[in-house]
């Protein structure tokens, strides 16, 4: 009776601790597919590290920002990296570890020659913006409007080619610093670009989280892998 009650447990065990889909998206230098398809950058090899220094068997996908995050809001057995910890999003996710400190700034194209004193005065600008990043989520709640001075973006790679392609288009975009840095280092917007007011809000950190509904089991070997790094 025992050994069938030790083959139940393993069973049940490994039902509860079924493979995680992890989900990412494009964002270099944090992470990105470099020129060989394989998935790089310094919060990969973090993430990495703690993954496989747990029990637990993983993927990791790259998606769209948008996929990325209605998948890990959607399935019970996905985690996401990296996300920003905003207010808006503190329900809907279970947070895991921080990962990293992240700066948005406007951005304006520099044959435009705009300034800004104050996030009102942005108001009157077509502004490109990562769809559900949480600076569209705070622009919105400060009055902009999608369609009339904000534009959706599904990627920063799509932010990054309506920059080159089609500057008419914009006056503006929001990017985290480490990214406007890591395209211009890489010659892929030279200066075309030039921060002209940081987002006057309290910028939340880059996490690793899960889905809320996440197995008890899976939850605290994460929890221990992050903590032991």
């Amino acid at each position: 009776m025992s050994k069938w009650i030790y083959l139940l447990f393993i069973v049940f065990s490994h039902q509860c601790i079924a493979k995680l889909h992890i989900v990412t998206e494009h964002f270099p230098p944090a992470q990105y597919l470099d020129d060989n398809n394989k998935l790089t950058g310094y919060l990969v090899e973090k993430v990495r590290k703690a993954l496989d220094a747990s029990s637990l068997d993983y993927s990791i996908t790259v998606n769209s920002w948008s996929t990325a995050f209605n998948t890990a809001l959607r399935d019970p057995k996905t985690c996401i990296f990296s996300v920003s910890r905003s207010a808006e999003r503190e329900d809907k996710l279970l947070w895991i570890a921080e990962l990293a400190k992240l700066n948005a700034y406007f951005y304006a194209l520099n044959s435009k020659d705009i300034k800004l004193a104050d996030i009102e005065q942005a108001k009157q600008y077509r502004i490109a913006v990562l769809k559900d990043n949480y600076s569209h989520h705070y622009l919105v709640a400060q009055g902009f409007e999608v369609g009339k001075n904000l534009l959706l973006m599904d990627s920063f790679d799509n932010i990054f080619h309506i920059v080159r392609n089609r500057k008419s288009s914009i006056d503006l975009v929001i990017l985290p610093e480490q990214r406007a840095i890591y395209e211009q280092r890489q010659q892929k917007i030279g200066d075309l670009l030039q921060p002209i007011l940081k987002l006057n809000t309290n910028q939340p950190s880059l996490y690793f989280a899960c889905n809320k509904n996440i197995d008890n089991i899976s939850k605290l070997e994460l929890i221990r892998a992050f903590t032991a790094m």
